[in-house]
C-alpha cells in the first residue's frame, strides 16, 4: 500500500514539470473590437412615417360672384389635404349656417384611410361648385371646410367670397331732361262769347330715385312696367317733380284755321303752376308751350274751348 502511493505521487510531479517546461506554439493577441457584420437585405428596417395632418389650401374662385336678372353665376371651391381620412365642404350662408338656400349645400367625403406605420405622406384633393342666380341673397358665404386626420383630431379652415346682383341701370343722360306740361284745362267750357277764360296748369320734369332722368316723357306713364326706363339703386318710379320759373307761352288757333296765334308768356311759380286768364271771342283750341332750353327738353298740352253767341 505504502509503495503504490508513492508511484502516484511521482507520476503526478512529473506530469506537473512537463506542463511547466512546455514550448509556446503562439504569440498571444491583444483584444480588439471586432466589426459588425454586413447586413442582408431583409435586415433593413423602415423608419415609422409620422402623419402630418393639416388642410393644406382652401381657394374659393371667384371670390366676387357677380349675377344678372335671368341669369346665374357659379362659384367652385378646391380643397388640399394632406394625411386625412375624410374631409367635409360646405356652405355657409350671409346669416350663418345653413342660411345658403337652395341647393347650395354639399359635402365631399374621401372615405376612410387607413394608415400603417410605414406609409408616407397621403395629399388630397377634391372639389364644391355651387351655383347662384338673381333670387340668391346677396353678401358674403363662407366655404367651411373640416378634415378628420389619421391622428383623429378634427382640422377646420374657412374662405369667404362675396354675392353681388347686377343692378342694370337705363345711362344716365347727356342731353336734355324731360318736361311736361301737366293738368292743363281752359275753363269754362264751352264759355259765352267776350267771358273770361281761366287757362292753368303745370310744369314738371321727370325724375327718378337718385335723380336719373329719363329724355322721352312718352315713356314716363308713372306705372310699374314704364318704370325699368328709371332705374337706379331701386328699380321704382318716384314721381314728376315741380319745375318753376320757367316761361310759358300761350298760343291760340280759332277753328277752320291752321294758324297758331301768340297770345302771351306767363311765369310758373314755385311748384310749376301757372294761371292765365283770357277773353273767350271765339271758338278753337288754346295751347300752352314750354320752348326749353340746354337741359330740359319742351313740352306743350292743347284744350279746345267751345264758345257760344247770346
Amino acid at each position: 500500500m505504502v509503495k503504490r502511493a508513492a508511484t502516484t505521487l511521482v507520476a503526478v510531479a512529473m506530469g506537473a514539470t512537463a506542463l511547466a517546461t512546455a514550448p509556446a506554439y503562439a504569440d498571444p493577441v491583444a483584444p480588439s473590437s471586432s466589426p459588425t457584420p454586413s447586413p442582408t437585405a431583409g435586415d433593413t428596417a423602415r423608419k415609422p412615417y409620422t402623419p402630418d395632418p393639416r388642410i393644406v389650401s382652401v381657394d374659393v374662385d371667384p371670390d366676387v360672384v357677380v349675377v344678372s336678372k335671368g341669369r346665374s353665376a357659379r362659384v367652385t371651391a378646391r380643397v388640399t389635404t394632406k394625411d386625412v381620412q375624410s374631409v367635409d365642404i360646405d356652405l355657409w350662408g350671409p346669416r350663418g349656417r345653413g342660411d345658403h338656400g337652395g341647393d347650395h349645400g354639399g359635402d365631399h367625403w374621401f372615405g376612410k384611410r387607413k394608415g400603417g406605420p410605414n406609409d408616407g405622406p397621403k395629399f388630397d384633393r377634391a372639389s364644391r361648385s355651387w351655383s347662384f342666380d338673381w333670387s340668391d341673397r346677396a353678401g358674403t358665404y363662407r366655404v367651411h371646410v373640416e378634415a378628420i386626420g389619421l391622428d383623429g383630431k378634427k382640422y377646420t379652415e374657412d374662405r369667404s367670397f362675396t354675392v353681388k346682383r347686377k343692378e342694370w341701370h337705363s345711362p344716365r343722360p347727356t342731353g336734355a331732361k324731360a318736361t311736361r306740361i301737366a293738368g292743363f284745362d281752359a275753363t269754362p267750357n264751352p264759355v259765352r262769347k267776350g267771358r273770361a277764360l281761366t287757362l292753368k296748369g303745370k310744369l314738371q320734369v321727370a325724375q327718378c330715385w337718385g335723380d336719373w332722368y329719363y329724355d322721352d316723357w312718352n315713356d314716363f306713364s308713372g306705372r310699374r312696367g314704364g318704370d325699368r326706363y328709371c332705374s337706379d339703386s331701386r328699380n321704382y318710379w318716384n314721381n314728376w317733380r315741380w319745375l318753376g320759373s320757367q316761361d310759358v307761352k300761350i298760343y291760340f288757333q280759332s277753328s277752320g284755321s291752321h294758324r297758331w296765334q301768340y297770345v302771351d308768356t306767363i311765369e310758373t311759380n314755385g311748384d310749376g303752376g301757372f294761371a292765365a286768364k283770357v277773353r273767350a271771342l271765339r271758338s278753337g283750341t288754346w295751347a300752352v308751350r314750354f320752348d326749353g332750353n340746354r337741359g330740359l327738353k319742351g313740352s306743350e298740352a292743347t284744350d279746345y274751348v267751345k264758345v257760344w253767341r247770346h
